[in-house]
Order: structure tokens, then C-alpha cells, then sequence
């Protein structure tokens, strides 16, 4: 950035020395080179307004520095500048003086020579004095112009800069804030999983130890999936079906005959579709731990199905059956994760659906649009 504001200096100058110059009988590089240190004042007052005077004005309590600072700059600006101009344009002054003392009529002088010397000269003078008064004022408002404008594109660029390097701040900080609260969430998942599922099996083992041992050994499967294979921010669709699968197949062992589980999972393996690791698993806890009674018949269906638009559609269907006040295992921790998940990882691309339906049975629909089809 500071190369472009070089270069643009560079041709600043230039253009203002051409554009200020008017119009000369004769024009010396000597005479273009004092007529360029106008606008060299201007551009030098812009860089101290952009390297040093702008980072004070966005401080806190440096803005009346700042105004300070830059009248004086221009007061002394516009001084030098009018001395500058008169050193500049004081040869051609004397030049024109003497050519117009040349061209006054000598009869006037024969007239009345001591009268003439006496009020003419003055005269002449003053007037001369006059005008180069008004020139001196129309050269400092030029000046001062200048140098506002000056100040004024020194600080619109900074502003500028100032604005877009919050932005990239305040990304950053959202993306690092986003991966910390994944990970956090995920942290808090397998806990909670880990919990439920541990306390099944404990139930299990009152029934029957050969059937708690097969539910260990497939805890331990499912304990892999969770600290190996889903680490990663996306896995693979086909990877969390077949950990539901065995979720729910290890629930199949400690369920009563008046259970009823049925799952339909519709997956395109060649796909690599991928979806948030550990998205559903706890709203298939929510279907156990809910839909499942111990003297009436109960219904949980389990659906997971990929369409050909590459969308994910979760389907859960369990009878509806509250816990008590005083089983309050989970406190219903599953679902806010869940819910604050897909605001993280699915922003405005999906839906979510949940409630008691008017037939008694609890629905629960999530449907995830515009996935991503590959996986790295």
C-alpha cells in the first residue's frame, strides 16, 4: 500500500507543478523545479498526516492534537510558501517593474519632473504594493486549500484501512471463537454419551452378564469411533451411520419385548457425502431414553436418509413417554448442543422440526440442505 501512495505522490506532484504552473515567457528547469516545492509541501503534508498524525487521531483523546497539529502545519506551510513565492517570482517581479518604467511617456516627465517624482513614484508604488498583496492572499487560500485537501485524502485512506483491518480482526476473532466453541461442543458430547450409554449398560448387567459383555465390547467400537474418527470438523455420512447402528444396537440388548425399533438408514457410500461428527446421536438418545416404557408398548423409528440433491434428512419418531421430575439424567443437555451445533456448522441451510404430534408420538426431523459431497 505505502508503494501505491509513493508512486501516487510522485505523480501528484507533477500534476499539480503542471497544473499551477500558468502561463511563462520562458520557462527554466531552475524555475519548474522552485515551482514544484507547492505541491511537495502538499504531498509532505500528507504523509505526516498518514504515517503520524491519523494513528493519534484514532486514539482515544488525540483528535484535538490532531487539529492542532495540522493548523499549525498550515500556518507555517502557507508562511514558507509566501516567502517561497517571492523568492520564485521576485526576478520576473523586477523584470516587469523595469519594463514598465521603459514604457512611460516621457513627455509626462518633462512636464513637471519634481512634481512627477514626487507623486507619481509613490503612487506607483503602492499600487504595486497592493497587488502583490492580493497575489500573496489568493496564493495562501491556494495553499491552504491544498494542504486540506491533503489532510482530508491522508484521512479518508487511513479510515479506510482502519476499517478493513476491524473487519479482518473481527473475522478472525469470529472464526476462532467458531472452532472453539466446535470443539468445546464436541468435548461436551462424548461426556454425555459416554454417560447414557455407561448407565445402560449397568442396567444390563442386572439382567444378563453375557449380553453386558457384548455391550462392552461394543462400546469399545463406538469409544474408537468417538476419539479417533471423528476429530476431524467433517466425517464421513457413511461413518455415522454405521455408529448409530451400532448405538442402536447395543440398546437392542437391554429392551424389554414391548419395544419395537425399527431403522431405515439410505446412504450413497460412493457419495462421500459428509456431515458435523456426533450430530445425531443425540437425538437417537433422546428416542431411548423418552420412547421407551416398561408396561406399554413402544415405538422408535430411526431414519437416515440421503436424497440425490446431496441433502441429509434425519427422521425420528419414538413414543412419547416423559421422565419424571426425579430422573433427571441428561437435563436435556443433548438437544441444546445440538441445536447450537447446526446454528455453527449450518447457518440458514437447515431446518429442524421437533414435537409431540397430535396422535401422542414425539417427531423429530432435521434436514440438512446444500452438504458438501467430498471429504478431504
Amino acid at each position: 500500500m505505502k508503494i501505491k501512495l509513493t508512486i501516487g505522490s510522485i505523480v501528484t506532484i507533477l500534476a499539480l507543478s503542471v497544473m499551477f504552473l500558468g502561463p511563462r515567457e520562458s520557462l527554466t528547469w531552475r524555475g519548474y523545479l522552485m515551482h514544484c516545492v507547492m505541491p511537495t509541501v502538499a504531498v509532505a503534508v500528507f504523509w505526516i498526516n498518514y504515517l503520524w498524525l491519523m494513528p493519534m487521531f484514532q486514539e482515544s483523546g488525540g483528535r484535538y492534537k490532531v487539529y492542532l497539529y495540522n493548523l499549525l502545519i498550515i500556518i507555517v506551510g502557507c508562511t514558507f510558501l509566501t516567502f517561497w513565492h517571492k523568492l520564485e517570482f521576485g526576478e520576473a517581479h523586477k523584470q516587469h517593474i523595469e519594463r514598465m518604467e521603459e514604457e512611460r511617456p516621457p513627455e509626462h516627465m518633462d512636464e513637471h519632473p519634481r512634481e512627477d517624482m514626487g507623486m507619481r513614484e509613490p503612487h506607483h508604488e503602492r499600487k504595486e504594493g497592493k497587488h502583490l498583496v492580493d497575489i500573496n492572499v489568493l496564493a495562501s487560500l491556494r495553499d491552504s486549500v491544498n494542504f486540506l485537501f491533503a489532510i482530508f485524502v491522508a484521512y479518508a485512506i487511513r479510515s479506510r484501512q482502519h476499517i478493513v483491518s476491524l473487519k479482518q480482526k473481527r473475522q478472525e476473532a469470529e472464526t476462532a471463537q467458531r472452532d472453539a466453541e466446535l470443539r468445546s461442543l464436541r468435548n461436551q458430547i462424548s461426556p454425555h454419551f459416554l454417560l447414557n450409554t455407561l448407565n445402560n449398560i449397568y442396567a444390563l448387567t442386572n439382567i444378563d452378564t453375557e449380553r453386558a459383555r457384548d455391550a462392552i465390547m461394543q462400546l469399545s467400537k463406538m469409544l474408537r469411533h468417538m476419539l479417533y474418527d471423528n476429530q476431524t470438523e467433517m466425517v464421513t455420512l457413511q461413518s455415522e451411520v454405521d455408529f448409530i447402528r451400532a448405538y442402536v444396537d447395543l440398546m437392542r440388548l437391554r429392551l424389554a419385548q414391548n419395544v419395537k425399533v425399527e431403522t431405515l438408514f439410505r446412504v450413497n457410500a460412493d457419495k462421500h457425502t459428509i456431515v458435523a461428527p456426533l450430530l445425531f446421536i443425540s437425538l437417537v438418545e433422546n428416542a431411548f431414553k423418552h420412547g421407551v416404557s416398561a408396561t406399554e408398548n413402544c415405538v422408535i423409528k430411526i431414519q437416515l436418509m440421503e436424497n440425490e440433491d446431496g441433502s441429509v434428512i434425519c427422521d425420528i419418531t419414538n413414543s412419547n413417554n416423559p421422565k419424571t421430575s426425579r430422573d433427571c439424567s441428561g437435563h436435556g443437555v443433548g438437544l441444546q448442543l445440538v441445536q447450537k451445533r447446526l446454528d455453527i456448522m449450518y447457518p440458514g441451510n437447515y431446518s429442524w422440526i421437533k414435537g409431540v404430534e397430535a396422535d401422542g408420538m414425539y417427531h423429530s426431523v432435521i434436514h440438512l440442505k446444500q452438504i458438501p459431497k467430498n471429504i478431504d
